[in-house]
């Protein structure tokens, strides 16, 4: 049987929402590795002398949200359900 194309457009919705994420940690990670003194958490203080003048803000809560199993964001929910798309779709023989 083959795929629906409302099954491929959630496929793709799901990939593209974990690509964003990954994109998203991946760079903190490079710069957590690479400039951490030009990193600022939103809503701790910071010096200019140390970070600069344009430090990068870290929003802490949008992080939380990735990780939070309440949060519609969560990245273990919605790789819960595109892994439950995928079983679907083995089982259709798509």
């Amino acid at each position: 049987m083959a795929m629906k194309p409302e099954d491929l457009s959630e496929r793709q919705r799901y990939e593209q929402t974990l690509m964003r994420t990954g994109r998203k940690l991946q760079s903190l990670g490079q710069l957590l590795e690479q400039a951490p003194a030009h990193l600022v958490a939103k809503g701790y203080p910071a010096d200019d002398a140390v970070t600069g003048g344009r430090p990068v803000l870290i929003d802490l809560d949008e992080m939380r949200e990735l990780f939070d199993p309440a949060s519609p964001k969560c990245v273990g929910d919605v790789l819960k359900h595109y892994h439950e798309l995928l079983a679907r779709l083995k089982q259709a023989g798509a």
